[in-house]
């Protein structure tokens, strides 16, 4: 235990990450001040905020923060709790939160809501902080409600826009359903064992495994009820098959809010599923529903994204597929590579949905740049963007080890090759260096970024894995991930390489499918009872 000033001024930090941005919220929303001191209260909170972060970051390395509240029994009531998991998203929230309020103190100049826009904001990270390190259930519950109902807000912020009241609408159904899964989960879980711990998950998990409730012919164990009420729960709120729609529709919403959308609250699948790593890891039918749904958002919103042409609809479908690919990891048991993901897709989206507006910029230029000294062909640009990441993968782990899962290393080196490809075949089309001289620069960027990776992965599990489950008894099997893999390279080969009248009209069926997807259905613009959801 901390002894000391560290006895209390530990748990006033943690206390202080999603306080102070809710008490510059109350404050905006009871003296109602102007637009640029609404803006300086939201934005110095949440600096100071995440400076107590970095704080808590430095004092969970040693051991768990705790600021919680026990009854007589000494079980606890309400409180929070920051092990290294909970820390470093605390820190990732209050980071972006900053950044996108301090870009929002320029793109909502003169904006009469701005003052609304501070006030939400701010209560959305703190209620996302809390989601991070709630100490029970019912409080990551709570502040999981309260961060979508804020978030339907900040959707109508354009007071009057017909598309952003129907993406509010259609976002508030899947959330719904995801957040009565959820309370449902709470409340079953608080009747039966108590509320749900989670600094000590072990013994609610083995309590919970043995009490069973009788369904229609056979008894189910409450342990898988709760289980597979979390997983619905990630589903609705990561935009996962078939609960996708509400994320393309939400492009209407200002830059600042898409860009906490898609770098935090859509995260919640991969938060919620990691903090309570022990229930989901022990259910078997909660681990391969969330593997199949994953899989086929991976398969769906990547295809999806390659057909589309506008900078936030390819940024959203994007998003879309690597939340499936975050929730394959859960499933797999690699926790700490889900999380490492978590943390590089916030940054990384925050940045691309902030600076969409200049990727405009950016195309009309390189439309008026000189082509190319040298083109290089087809074969050669995709025999070396294939082959670069691959000789890249097995220097990186013959120097390192992530110490993963077998069906977590397959995950991660198919991510990483297929990061390394994309990446690589770009930069060969373009070969702005000639023939030569990009050919070797595409090399050394293969070997230098996938080795970055693998070792930003082992060093950042190292970190993490004394907060993560040591075993993760019913986790999806390497032998599955592999034959799911092999399937969808089969599909993918006999699509692409099918001769004939057949295989020309298949592809064209599956392009115009993936278009079609993309673009806002019917229902988008004429809700129909039957597509409520």
């Amino acid at each position: 235990m901390y002894g000391g000033p560290d006895m209390w001024t530990a748990p006033l930090l943690l206390l202080a990450v999603p306080l102070l941005p809710a008490a510059a919220a109350v404050a905006i929303t009871l003296f109602r001040p102007g637009e640029n001191t609404s803006a300086r209260l939201a934005l110095w909170s949440t600096a100071a905020s995440a400076m107590a972060a970095m704080a808590v970051v430095a004092l969970s390395s040693r051991e768990t923060v705790e600021a919680v509240a026990t009854v007589a029994d000494g079980e606890i009531a309400i409180g929070l709790a920051a092990n290294r998991v909970g820390a470093v998203l605390a820190l990732l929230t209050m980071g972006v939160g900053l950044v996108v309020q301090s870009f929002s103190t320029r793109a909502l100049a003169g904006d009469p809501r701005a003052p609304r826009f501070f006030a939400l904001t701010a209560v959305l990270t703190a209620a996302t902080a809390t989601v991070a390190t709630g100490a029970t259930l019912i409080l990551v519950t709570l502040a999981w409600m309260l961060s979508g109902l804020v978030l339907l807000s900040l959707l109508n912020h354009h007071e009057g826009s017909e598309p952003a009241r129907r993406a509010s609408r259609m976002t508030g159904r899947r959330f719904a359903l995801g957040d009565i899964a959820l309370a449902v989960a709470a409340v079953l879980a608080a009747a039966s064992v108590g509320d749900i711990d989670v600094r000590s998950q072990e013994a609610t998990v083995e309590a919970m495994a043995a009490t069973s409730v009788p369904l229609g012919p056979t008894d189910v164990s409450m342990l898988t009820i709760v289980a597979l009420l979390l997983v619905i729960a990630g589903i609705s709120r990561s935009a996962l098959v078939p609960l996708h729609g509400w994320l393309p529709a939400t492009l209407a919403a200002p830059t600042p809010v898409s860009a906490l959308l898609h770098a935090g609250v859509v995260n919640g699948a991969g938060v919620l599923l990691v903090r309570f790593a022990e229930v989901f890891g022990a259910v078997a039918v909660a681990t391969h529903l969330a593997f199949v749904a994953g899989a086929a958002t991976v398969v769906f919103g990547t295809g999806v994204m390659l057909t589309r042409t506008d900078v936030k609809g390819s940024l959203a479908w994007s998003t879309i597929g690597q939340m499936g690919f975050m929730v394959v990891q859960c499933a797999a048991g690699a926790f700490s590579a889900a999380l490492f993901h978590i943390l590089g897709h916030g940054m990384y989206k925050a940045a691309m949905f902030l600076g969409a507006g200049g990727a405009i910029t950016a195309h009309h230029r390189a439309r008026l740049r000189p082509p190319p000294r040298s083109s290089l062909g087809r074969v050669h640009r995709m025999g070396v963007a294939a082959l670069v990441p691959a000789v890249s993968l097995a220097l990186a782990y013959a120097l390192l080890d992530p110490h993963l899962s077998p069906a977590g290393h397959l995950l991660v080196m198919l991510f990483a090759w297929f990061t390394g490809f994309r990446l690589l075949t770009g930069w060969l089309a373009a070969a702005p260096l000639g023939r030569l001289a990009s050919t070797i620069s595409a090399a050394a960027i293969g070997v230098a970024g996938t080795v970055a990776y693998v070792g930003g992965l082992t060093t950042f599990e190292g970190y993490v894995n004394a907060a993560m489950p040591a075993d993760v008894p019913a986790a999806v099997t390497p032998q599955l991930v592999a034959g799911t893999l092999f399937g969808l390279a089969l599909m993918l080969v006999a699509l692409r390489w099918l001769p004939g009248a057949l295989g020309l009209a298949s592809r064209r069926r599956a392009y115009a499918l993936l278009v079609a997807a993309g673009t806002p259905s019917r229902h988008q613009t004429q809700p129909l009872p039957w597509r409520r959801l």
